[in-house]
């Protein structure tokens, strides 16, 4: 999502309090505040819920019949275990208690394991905000449940804690990965809740978690890898999202190779500078949010569908720029790419670094991208150059999605007649079939560009606007005056259709709803 659409979901009254994190926003810095609200935001919803309730029907039955037959008792063990397995951990433990029957079946049923619903009921699922005496009473409730209960657990989401780094921490953290690692465990959502941030490092007991197969973590360090066994390793593990975790250049290779079934990866909000090779035989996504990234470089990933970068908050927040270097070298199916940023990003493919005016050659594209994405400012006339030279590296695109960021001070070096002398691009030409341009701000340059798609682009079905307005009548009149200069353009495409629509009536980030692997951001 973009950063306007990202800050309109992350306000109090818009996210649920179970997505939110619910530290004081005055202990935050803003980029800090960010980057923990995108990683309790994307935190994955458990299967069960404690709002569930039964229908009116099965109450009023119940009620009815309380002195009757118990007619639950008579279903099979097998219909029992379900309903078990189905119930939040309190409520599970609690039938228990019924008969040892319902005892056996607790024991024997997978367990379901969320810290939130642990929480008393005046919290509802809001998590505390300090650590305290509620924090602890529900760390020491997961402590109970994972030693009593003999597994597997399909889900354990652990994110109220508030572990430090001291010895009596180090040891639950310890406790509850051999827990896990000797009973069973699917997926795992571990989120820390430290101030300052990261806190505490994890131990390598948790790479003895060998079952594995979705893999959260949040807020932490990182275990050192240095001192792991060359054979420890995630066998199973298909999708690993690190957010605000400490790592090294070093520790990311190792996760890596350290998990050679691995779908899906998402990193959101590594403190430092970080370099991410990507070097995986299985990975089909991979996504960096918020990073503060030296490098991405695709070294051998023959699988890998898509590569998602958004970053742009981080520039405003430091006001300057940081320069991150994307290298493509073996990728044979990629096929969504974005945001690249001209103004930010150093493009490199093959062994060619991509300059405004760079010849095309079989070295310097790659055909298999079909849905690109990108992210400038139409006002600084540098990024505008070397716009065409990142379309001519994707010869195939077939979906186009620009999102064009305010200039505070545009640069004037830039010729009035720059599209009409830029000499063709294929996938403008050939390919392009759909167009989405966001925060369209109406100003001339963006129209220009929009006016050379419009007189080349022959395939073009679809071109969609999106405007930055602030949604008074006469902010949408001037802008429909503006764009009544698309009328006048001899269209290339007989039949495409415009249409537009205000940035507030936006939901969803138009690229990131095209992807094929979502990394569980949740909207509400």
């Amino acid at each position: 999502m973009s950063c306007q659409q990202f800050g309109r979901f992350s306000t109090l009254h818009a996210v649920p309090a179970e997505l939110h994190h619910g530290l004081d926003p005055g202990l935050l810095d803003d980029l800090t505040d960010m980057v923990l609200a995108f990683i309790y935001f994307s935190i994955p919803r458990p299967p069960v819920s404690t709002t569930a309730s039964l229908s009116c029907a099965a109450t009023s039955a119940s009620t009815a019949n309380r002195d009757g037959p118990d007619r639950i008792s008579a279903l099979p063990d097998e219909v029992l275990l379900r309903v078990v397995s189905r119930l939040p951990a309190k409520d599970g433990a609690r039938t228990a208690a019924l008969s040892s029957r319902w005892a056996r079946l607790w024991r024997s049923a997978p367990l379901i394991l969320v810290d939130t619903h642990l929480l008393p009921r005046r919290y509802g699922k809001a998590r505390p905000a300090r650590r305290g005496v509620v924090s602890s009473a529900v760390r020491d409730a997961v402590s109970s449940a994972l030693r009593a209960h003999p597994g597997p657990f399909p889900v354990v989401s652990l994110t109220c804690g508030f572990m430090e780094p001291r010895d009596a921490d180090r040891a639950v953290l310890v406790r509850w990965f051999v827990h896990l690692a000797t009973k069973g465990v699917d997926e795992l959502v571990l989120v820390n809740r430290p101030l300052p941030i990261p806190g505490l490092r994890l131990p390598s007991a948790l790479f003895s978690c060998a079952s594995l197969r979705r893999l959260y973590l949040g807020a932490w360090e990182f275990p050192d890898t240095t001192l792991l066994p060359r054979a420890a390793s995630f066998p199973n593990l298909r999708e690993l999202i690190l957010g605000c975790v400490v790592m090294n250049d070093r520790d990311f290779d190792f996760v890596l190779a350290a998990s050679p079934v691995l779908k899906i990866l998402g990193v959101t909000g590594i403190p430092g500078r970080f370099t991410a090779r990507l070097a995986s035989h299985s990975l089909r996504a991979a996504q960096f949010i918020l990073s503060d990234l030296r490098e991405v470089a695709v070294v051998d990933a023959p699988c890998l569908q898509q590569l998602i970068i958004w970053n742009c908050p981080i520039t405003r927040f430091r006001g300057k720029k940081i320069e991150t270097r994307i290298k493509i070298g073996h990728a044979p199916q990629l096929s969504i790419l974005g945001y690249l940023d001209p103004g930010v990003h150093v493009l490199e493919i093959g062994n060619t670094i991509i300059k405004a005016g760079t010849k095309v050659s079989q070295n310097t594209v790659v055909p298999s991208v079909e849905i690109l994405a990108l992210h400038l400012h139409f006002g600084v006339s540098n990024e505008v150059k070397m716009l065409p030279s990142f379309l001519r590296c994707f010869p195939n695109v077939e979906t186009l999605c620009i999102e064009s960021d305010e200039t505070c001070e545009p640069t004037a070096n830039l010729n009035s007649k720059f599209w009409q002398q830029t000499s063709p691009i294929e996938c403008v030409q050939s390919h392009l079939k759909i167009l989405f341009f966001c925060d369209f701000h109406g100003e001339q340059r963006e129209l220009d560009f929009l006016m050379f798609l419009a007189e080349n682009a022959r395939a073009l079905q679809r071109m969609n606007l999106v405007l930055e307005i602030d949604g008074t009548h006469a902010a949408r009149a001037e802008m429909k005056a503006k764009l009544e200069v698309l009328k006048s353009v001899k269209w290339a495409s007989g039949g495409c259709k415009v249409m537009v629509m205000d940035s507030n009536n936006l939901c969803n980030d138009p690229f990131l709803s095209l992807t094929k692997y979502c990394l569980h951001v949740q909207t509400a």
